[in-house]
């Protein structure tokens, strides 16, 4: 690391050498910062679109789920209607039998109603035998009479049974055939939900091969950088950081001077402009910044009361002992 002198150094910053490294090496940090803010933006993108894709893939597994409970739901609703199709059928059967059993009845209880017409028009002539046949006829016109309407109405609940069980076939066999619709539109959700998940995952790979290579292209532009700043102390004989390059001060062995290479406002104790020329001390370094002048530094004590004086310093009116002790009273005039 050269010694220089401020004015030798000022000399050196304003060189024509000087200005072409520090025009490179500000495209070399501005290449480099690009760089980061590219593969950070790539690889932010790749995790969001393999998030989004884990995502459409666990909503396509929900939905072929969801479809396969449809489907059973759908097959067990057309069973249900084909059951009650079966059981209406047993019931016609039923009802055919009644209703023959009831059109007998009908025509025997005919029948009977004629017996009674003749045995009343035979009971005119007051013959005994004839009232008794008058009334063994009625007596078996009463006994069908109420078997035949006993029949008939069993034969109307069978009827109202068929009925009854065709409308609940007829009604499942509609919620079967929706449903079923409704597990194809459900199977081509999950497709669809399944193909977005596989072009999400395409689209994840190609961003994070994306992101290898901005990966690469930042790691070779932080190496230009740091190439040019390994250049930057073989060509000028300084020690160069990673925000500061260092020489050292040919008039104070303790002190070096730092030339700044970005601008920060806040991190130091007075505000660092970019190719701003520094003052810095063996102990503290950039820890504690001054203007750089011609001549001696500070001493470290020196350094450190006004480091104090700024930032810790007395209150108003309250002097600091010459031997550095705590503070004494108010100063005299």
């Amino acid at each position: 690391m050269k010694a220089l002198r401020l004015s030798e150094l000022q000399e050196l910053l304003q060189s024509q050498p000087f200005a072409a490294w520090w025009a490179d090496f500000q495209r070399a940090v501005s290449a480099a910062r690009e760089a980061r803010l590219h593969d950070e933006d790539l690889v932010a993108q790749a995790q969001l679109m393999e998030l989004r894709s884990e995502l459409a893939q666990r909503a396509a597994v929900d939905v072929f789920n969801a479809a396969g409970e449809t489907e059973e739901a759908a097959a067990r609703t057309g069973a249900e209607a084909q059951a009650l199709e079966n059981h209406a059928l047993e019931i016609v059967g039923a009802y055919e039998d009644q209703r023959f059993r009831t059109s007998d009845l009908w025509y025997r209880l005919g029948g009977s109603e004629r017996a009674v017409e003749l045995a009343r028009e035979a009971a005119a002539g007051k013959r005994p035998e004839a009232a008794a046949a008058l009334e063994h006829a009625e007596r078996t016109r009463r006994a069908l009479q109420a078997e035949y309407e006993a029949e008939d109405a069993r034969r109307t609940r069978l009827w109202a049974d068929v009925e009854a069980t065709w409308e609940k076939a007829f009604t499942r066999s509609l919620l079967a055939a929706e449903t079923a619709v409704r597990t194809r539109a459900v199977r081509r959700e999950a497709e669809r939900l399944f193909k977005e998940a596989e072009e999400r995952r395409a689209r994840s790979r190609q961003l994070r091969a994306d992101a290898d290579a901005a990966g690469r292209e930042r790691l070779a532009s932080e190496k230009r950088r740091a190439d040019l700043l390994a250049r930057a102390g073989e060509r000028f004989g300084c020690t160069p950081g990673e925000r500061f390059l260092y020489w050292r001060h040919r008039d104070d062995q303790r002190s070096a001077f730092a030339v700044a290479l970005v601008d920060d406002p806040e991190m130091h104790n007075l505000e660092v402009k970019a190719l701003g020329v520094y003052t810095v001390g063996r102990q503290r370094g950039i820890a504690f910044l001054e203007p750089a002048r011609e001549g001696l530094g500070r001493t470290a004590e020196e350094g450190d009361r006004r480091f104090e004086e700024v930032l810790l310093g007395p209150r108003k009116g309250l002097r600091r002992d010459d031997d550095g002790g705590a503070p004494s009273g108010p100063a005299k005039a």
